[in-house]
């Protein structure tokens, strides 16, 4: 157990969904309390399920009981400290800076204007933790502020070794105020699966080959890759026997009602299936023969390292992010950058060869266990906190 010399830290998080950043938070902020002296608040921009896991760590705060609850949306990041709103927010961060923190901790780049703020206004350190790319971080503010805020910040952490390569190419961020620390998940939940009784609630066969893939459905994580790809694998394979499930999403999203349109018009209603978002995703992912991450960009998706570390091999795209970065030491197999026809041919040969299959998923699950853990990646993140309060 590490323990230090207190200090008092406010984390802030985009949300509280039950998404990759917030999650990585969660897994920090228990191995903090458990494992440090560190005091620490919590400021939520928005609200989700996991606000009563928040809570349970330290006072939480949510931005829309201060403000208007459509005030902060992700759309208008870049124009909102510009009106009325904006000076709302500025009086909670006047107020919230009256708990004299030593450092403001920023999980996503949604938190920079809140940096900006601590920082400038009331001489508060701040570090921030970079979980996006150059899609998200363009979609949200302008290449000139990123440029400015970034490097007015005192310490950012990068998730992947891409995010920082990104950072430093794109926005002119000297290496010395850059630090690697890769997203990680907890390897210490128990869970029990009944994997026959599992597929039989999804309507899928025990002779079956799962193709796990998932996340938010949108056009980022790939999600209108799951009909090509289905479409592929039934031409080429047409004795293969297969189903590509997709966690993160019901058939009441929007976004899966267009899919099953199209889905139903090529003749493949029983090629694909959707799940809901849960708090047990390790029971769904269990069930999954490989996991394929469809993403045209991913910093370092938790999913995929969930299925890595329940010895699932992983395929991605080239170029879509970090999780190459954890595929080329072992744990799966990359193909060119929107190759749908390569990631059939991949998926395919794995269902055939059970060594290959087994072999390259007790790799994933090695390296899991080695390096992408909350035990493994907390410390370092600590020593970054610790180094920037003491000056």
């Amino acid at each position: 157990m590490i323990k230090s010399a207190s200090a008092k830290i406010l984390f802030i998080s985009n949300e509280a969904s039950r998404s990759g950043a917030p999650i990585v938070l969660l897994h920090l902020l228990k191995w903090l309390k458990q494992n440090t002296n560190l005091q620490f608040d919590i400021l939520l921009l928005n609200n989700g399920p996991l606000i009563t896991e928040f809570k349970q760590l330290g006072n939480t705060y949510v931005l829309t009981s201060f403000v208007n609850p459509h005030s902060y949306s992700s759309r208008i990041q870049k124009k909102i400290f510009r009106t009325d709103s904006g000076k709302k927010l500025k009086k909670v961060a006047a107020k919230m800076a009256k708990n004299k923190y030593d450092l403001v901790y920023g999980n996503t780049v949604l938190s920079m204007p809140w940096l900006k703020m601590f920082g400038q206004d009331h001489c508060i350190k701040t570090l921030c933790c970079i979980h996006e790319l150059s899609f998200a971080l363009n979609y949200c503010f302008s290449a000139e502020y990123l440029t400015e805020t970034l490097n007015q910040t005192d310490k950012i952490i990068a998730v992947s070794e891409a995010v920082r390569a990104n950072l430093m190419k794109s926005y002119n961020i000297p290496q010395e105020k850059l630090s690697l620390h890769y997203e990680f998940i907890d390897t210490t939940k128990q869970f029990e699966t009944n994997i026959a009784a599992q597929k039989a609630l999804i309507n899928i066969s025990t002779d079956t080959f799962i193709i796990g893939a998932g996340g938010t459905p949108e056009w980022r994580k790939g999600v209108d890759l799951l009909i090509p790809l289905a479409l592929k694998l039934t031409e080429n394979y047409p004795n293969f026997k297969f189903k590509i499930a997709w966690l993160g999403a019901g058939e009441d999203n929007s976004t899966v009602k267009q899919l099953l349109y199209d889905i139903e018009k090529c003749g493949i209603t029983d090629k694909i299936t959707f799940i809901k978002n849960t708090d047990k995703p390790l029971e769904v992912i269990n069930l999954f023969d490989v996991f394929i991450s469809l993403s045209r960009e991913d910093p370092f998706p938790l999913i995929a390292l969930e299925a890595a570390f329940l010895q699932k091999p992983v395929i991605a795209f080239e170029n879509s992010g970090g999780i190459p970065e954890l595929l080329k030491q072992g744990a799966g197999f990359t193909v060119p950058y929107l190759a749908i026809d390569k990631a059939a041919d991949v998926i395919y040969t794995l269902s055939k060869d059970a060594t290959l299959l087994k072999e390259t998923g007790a790799k994933a699950a090695a390296l899991i266990l080695a390096n992408y853990n909350t035990e493994k990646v907390s410390p370092g993140i600590y020593n970054e906190i610790l180094n920037l309060v003491n000056g």
